[in-house]
């Protein structure tokens, strides 16, 4: 069955690179989306029009993450430092994060964790460093994930962070402890992981593969749940959203939508808002802004 969304598109757009990242306030009355010439720009998703003067980072920014409540917005650069931005004013809030020592291949994700309390950044060369958003200082050992990484993810707990790597493993850290949950997970999709997701009862660890599958994982055993999800194209970002469905964003343009309910085992995803974000990720292939749902597939 095919449902048709609705395709809004701003009148104009602030900045002249692609766009690279976008990301949902909390309350998800902001989008924001960041452009590779280092725009970030604010949009309202009931119109399509801007709502605030577009910020301005230097170089080109990779991904982009509101903290959860809604106050600071994080940028991941491609020059290697992450900067915090104060929502309310538009202006930076402290220094730019970066690493005492040099990462190699800029900063390819960021995510807050869920009491705000720690914003991890991804890097090109495997490095993750966790900071402290108040302090501006490391919250941890850097992690190594002996490749490069390309996105993120907290577990709803807190408990762990999971990050996608570019030579196709899954790798689960404890975050306590700063070390890694059981053994790297591996399936034979090619492509390298380019997006991790966590279901929002924390069962079930989704993996977007760039040959186009995604596929779950007990975070808990390291075994796989179910067959390989087929998207048809390769797989740019994944999430889980409301009433159980599971959205993959696919490199052609489209978003497919699995309704996952009832096949998780023994477990039923809440309702959540996350779905909005993987259907606006569609803009990471774009040469322009457009706020839109595109095509919606379910099986």
């Amino acid at each position: 069955m095919t449902a048709t969304g609705t395709e809004r598109g701003p009148a104009g757009r602030a900045g002249s690179g692609r766009v690279t990242a976008v990301a949902f306030s909390p309350d998800g009355a902001m989008l924001a989306s960041a452009d590779a010439d280092g725009t970030i720009s604010w949009w309202s998703p009931a119109t399509g029009t801007a709502t605030n003067s577009p910020l301005r980072a230097a170089g080109g920014v990779a991904d982009v993450a509101f903290s959860p409540d809604g106050t600071l917005l994080a940028a991941a650069g491609a020059d290697g430092g992450v900067t915090l931005w104060t929502v309310a004013s538009g202006q930076v809030s402290g220094p730019v994060l970066r690493p005492a020592q040099a990462a190699a291949g800029g900063v390819t994700g960021v995510a807050f964790s869920p009491d705000g309390a720690m914003l991890a950044a991804a890097y090109g060369d495997g490095t993750i460093v966790r900071w402290d958003p108040a302090t501006a200082g490391p919250a941890g050992p850097a992690l190594q994930a002996g490749s490069g990484v390309r996105g993120v993810a907290f577990s709803p707990d807190g408990k762990f962070l999971a990050s996608a790597d570019a030579d196709g493993g899954v790798t689960v850290w404890t975050v306590a402890t700063s070390q890694r949950h059981g053994p790297v997970l591996r399936s034979r999709s090619g492509g390298g992981v380019t997006g991790v997701a966590f279901s929002p009862d924390g069962a079930v660890l989704a993996a977007a593969y760039g040959d186009g599958t995604i596929r779950l994982w007990n975070p808990a055993t390291g075994g796989a749940v179910g067959s390989a999800l087929q998207a048809g194209s390769g797989v740019n970002a994944v999430a889980f959203g409301p009433g159980g469905k599971l959205a993959g964003a696919q490199a052609n343009g489209a978003v497919k939508v699995w309704n996952m309910a009832g096949f998780l085992p023994g477990r039923s995803v809440r309702d959540w808002i996350i779905l909005a974000a993987a259907v606006l990720a569609l803009a990471l292939a774009a040469a322009a802004v457009t706020i839109t749902t595109r095509e919606l597939w379910r099986t």
